[in-house]
């Protein structure tokens, strides 16, 4: 009852928001007669407030008075119990030891505070100190009660949306928190200006300012706390507001308070989360400045710096949790680390991911400013972790740490690759487990095989599975492509018994994926499950070969058998019946599903087929083409109607169109033949291409339409959801966040297992988000080190630049822009350059007229400007 009582007094002022000043204000617009400075800095012959903002700490000092308080409570973030918790300050209160016979033991006062629990509503009173509190919020000066929702009404009803936002995954929260590390870490090593040096605050100043007041000692140790937060006006430090612009890349209209305090909350969190993860920040509390008291001594204002989060240096943060990784890694003796109790944090699986890169050979370079010399370049953290566990800093060393953390093991037959050969990248538990699978898919195929020839060979129902091994399918992809999860094929509607419209077509198309979803439902591969999550998606980028999502024995049992017309698969099969008069889907349904083995073809080789004649082809392949012509016309058509219906999808095609252009203009500068496969920046969009590029577009829209129907969730993986066109369920051999949109597509629309939960699919999307994380996280380090322009092809690109500008004397040149911030392609050469004196990105695809302004090919550097 009093908890509730409470609340209501507070919402009685709310209103008075409107029209009042900011009650966040700098201590020098109080003018009451009445109070009188502390004894703490009395006979002083300035300010303390004064010292602060000569230093520069100005914009961080905060006052609050106790007349406010009592009528417009204030929001907080209050540390406590090991989590951040939002809170209203309601009440400065004496501390009882406030005074003392040594007024340099003069204590601050305490804040009465309510706090809001885990179901978003203020209930808590409590006494805090003022070092619990992490940052005050200072934004009701702009509130507006308009909407009829109160200030407290308001904080409670946004705080659970912003804990649904952050629930639903809907941000590249490693990227945001990289961005702003990165942007305290520059304010570092930024040069300051003659006015800064002259105000800057120095531990040597520090002495001599505080021999000025009588109480030096406290003063002192206030001015060398704030100097941990960096010398040039709190550089280092950074707060929710910041962390908001950084989350959050669309603008928030000014006086939109509700959207703000939302904002601010999930800002919140995700600091707090990094914090605790080991991350990027450190918490800083607010600390006390000053008080005002009245003649009998209460103090009636207080004046605090207000607190936020420190970034971390980087190599005392990476050699802490250089030192912690090794640390765990000696607790686990070689065991599996997901199959013992030990918890690693979320460093621990970044430093065990970059480890693998290593291990892979994928090592940057970057030159010494000294010498003409190379020298490999090891992330902190990684060189921390290998000298700790006394182990080489090489490919050999990260193998070895691997080992000893259980995530990889000693290899009995020893194959022959650019790694060291003795070592698997899997665990002992995991390759057993996947060889387990082997035999598990092997006696499945038995028993189909069996069943099919109790049927003679006509269509029969294995395991709920229709049986469409009678009708022929087509495998498209990359020539280099080991494992292949998808196949093309179509069949006539009226086999189906469904409604045929003749004026639109008498053809279904099939869409199959291979069924991986026993990997998700049985108990008995949970091991491979966790593995699959551990790693997130396959990479193909790594110098020794790829790191694929699951073990290879496991992946070829899932994969798709081709070219053997004995074998059968298992798949998940998207069936759509197009009108080929306009591309309009008409009707679609998701079945589980026996194949035959699909004829396997590149995608050259299917360019080659749907542009050949029927003539000129072999009865066998003829039939292939049939099939891929078929498909294509319907693909083609429904591909189009969506273009021209779907803003998301027109701004893929923008996309995609202008990577092929840029991977075009690169492959002719370096006479490189370009790949298939995308891989080394390569990119084509043949016949072939866009032919299985628009069948899995349909798959994966059509799985959702179905699963929006029967209003069900999916898990979903950030920068892929609808609004970018993006496409899920469609390559569960190569990411985990497809193998669960399988497992919860086929549960729910084929009634197949356990559907999963809303919860359970947030958590889902934020395992594959996590892991996305750690790959940019390191794809980003290298960027920074330089190593993305440091490349052979760059080098030579620069050249052919230097001695045109050489020859010709003419330093305009034409240019691309990537689509990358302020980077461009030149073209003739593919040379990369940044371009000074853009604000923001440049558009994809621009085409543009550049002058250079400074180049050094041997370093791989090339700056540019526009042409005015």
């Amino acid at each position: 009852m009093h908890h509730s009582q409470d609340c209501i007094f507070l919402g009685l002022f709310l209103f008075i928001f409107v029209s009042s000043s900011a009650f966040l204000q700098h201590p020098s617009r109080s003018t009451s007669t009445s109070r009188q400075t502390s004894a703490l800095f009395e006979k002083s012959d300035g300010s303390i407030q004064h010292v602060l903002e000569k230093y520069g700490f100005s914009g961080r000092l905060v006052t609050l008075h106790g007349d406010d308080l009592s009528t417009r409570p204030l929001p907080a973030e209050l540390y406590d119990k090991g989590t951040w918790k939002l809170c209203l300050i309601k009440n400065i209160k004496q501390s009882s030891s406030s005074t003392s016979n040594n007024n340099s033991d003069i204590k601050p006062p305490l804040l009465e505070v309510v706090i809001m629990n885990e179901r978003h509503i203020f209930e808590e009173n409590k006494v805090v100190d003022i070092g619990q509190v992490t940052t005050i919020w200072n934004f009701c000066e702009h509130f507006s009660t308009s909407d009829g929702l109160g200030l407290i009404e308001t904080l409670q009803c946004q705080h659970k949306e912003a804990i649904k936002s952050l629930q639903s995954n809907i941000f590249a929260t490693e990227d945001a928190m990289q961005n702003l590390y990165n942007s305290r870490i520059a304010n570092r090593s930024r040069s300051p200006t003659s006015q800064q040096q002259r105000h800057a605050l120095t531990k040597k100043k520090i002495p001599t300012i505080a021999a000025k007041y009588p109480k030096h000692t406290y003063l002192e140790e206030l001015l060398r706390n704030l100097v941990k937060v960096g010398e040039d006006r709190s550089s280092r430090m950074v707060d929710s507001a910041m962390a908001m612009n950084y989350l959050y890349t669309d603008f928030c209209r000014e006086g939109d308070v509700q959207e703000q305090l939302k904002r601010r909350v999930v800002a919140a969190t995700v600091l707090t989360d990094d914090a605790k993860s080991g991350g990027r920040f450190k918490r800083r509390s607010c600390q006390f400045v000053d008080c005002s008291s009245d003649m009998d001594n209460v103090c009636e204002s207080i004046t605090l710096v207000n607190g936020g989060w420190i970034a971390n240096d980087v190599s005392v943060r990476a050699g802490t949790e250089g030192r912690k990784f090794a640390a765990a890694t000696k607790q686990t003796n070689g065991v599996n680390a997901s199959s013992t109790t030990l918890s690693l944090t979320a460093a621990d699986e970044r430093i065990a991911h970059r480890l693998e890169c290593l291990a892979m050979g994928d090592v940057w370079k970057r030159e010494r400013p000294d010498s003409d010399e190379e020298e490999k370049s090891l992330e902190l953290d990684v060189r921390a972790a290998l000298t700790s566990m006394d182990l080489p800093l090489t490919a050999d060393g990260a193998s070895q740490a691997l080992v000893l953390l259980g995530r990889w093991s000693q290899n009995d037959a020893k194959i022959k690759s650019k790694r060291n050969n003795a070592i698997e990248p899997w665990s002992t538990e995991v390759i057993d487990t996947a060889r387990n699978l082997v035999t598990y898919t092997e006696e499945r195929q038995v028993k189909i095989a069996a069943a099919r020839k109790k049927c003679k060979n006509k269509p029969c129902s294995y395991d709920g599975r229709v049986d469409l091994s009678s009708l022929p399918c087509v495998c498209i992809d990359a020539k280099r492509t080991a494992f292949r999860d998808d196949s093309i094929g179509i069949r006539l509607r009226s086999s189906t018994g469904r409604k045929v419209t003749t004026a639109a077509s008498k053809w279904e198309i099939l869409l199959h994926i291979a069924d991986v979803s026993n990997i998700y439902n049985d108990p008995q591969f949970n091991l491979l499950r966790k593995a699959a999550e551990r790693r997130g998606q396959s990479r193909y980028d790594l110098p020794f070969g790829p790191l694929h999502l699951l073990p290879p024995v496991a992946l070829s049992a899932l994969a798709l058998s081709t070219d053997d017309d004995n074998s059968t698969n298992e798949c998940v099969t998207v069936w759509a019946y197009i009108d080929e008069r306009d591309g309009k889907l008409i009707d679609a349904g998701l079945e589980r599903t026996i194949i035959s083995s699909p004829k396997a073809l590149s995608f050259d080789d299917a360019t080659k087929l749907l542009d050949s004649e029927k003539q000129d082809l072999p009865k066998s392949l003829s039939n292939i083409r049939a099939i891929i012509m078929i498909a294509e016309r319907n693909l083609s058509l429904w591909s189009q109607r969506r273009n021209e219906r779907t803003e998301a999808a027109q701004k893929r095609e923008q996309r995609l169109a202008t990577k092929e252009l840029i991977s075009r203009e690169l492959s002719a500068a370096s006479g490189n033949v370009a790949r298939d496969d995308g891989v080394g920046g390569s990119f084509q969009r043949s016949r072939g291409h866009r032919l299985v590029d628009a069948a899995l577009d349909l798959y994966a829209v059509t799985v959702a339409s179905l699963m929006r129907k029967r209003k069900q969730p999916l898990p979903l993986a950030a920068g892929r959801g609808a609004d970018r066109g993006g496409r899920l369920g469609t390559a569960p051999l190569r990411r985990y966040i497809d193998g669960m949109c399988q497992k919860q597509a086929i549960a729910v629309l084929c009634d197949h297992g356990m559907p999963l939960s809303l919860q359970e699919c947030k958590e889902a999307s934020k395992i594959a988000s996590r892991a996305s994380d750690t790959i940019a996280n390191v794809r980003s380090t290298k960027k920074r080190d330089g190593s993305a322009n440091t490349n052979h092809e760059q080098r030579g690109a620069l050249h052919k630049v230097a001695r045109h500008i050489t020859s010709t004397g003419a330093t305009s040149l034409k240019a691309l822009a990537s689509g990358h911030n302020n980077e461009v392609i030149i073209l003739g050469t593919g040379a990369i350059a940044r371009c000074r004196g853009v604000k923001g990105s440049l558009k994809v695809g621009q085409k543009l007229l550049v002058e250079v302004v400074a180049i050094d090919p041997e370093r791989g550097l090339l700056d540019v400007s526009l042409t005015s």
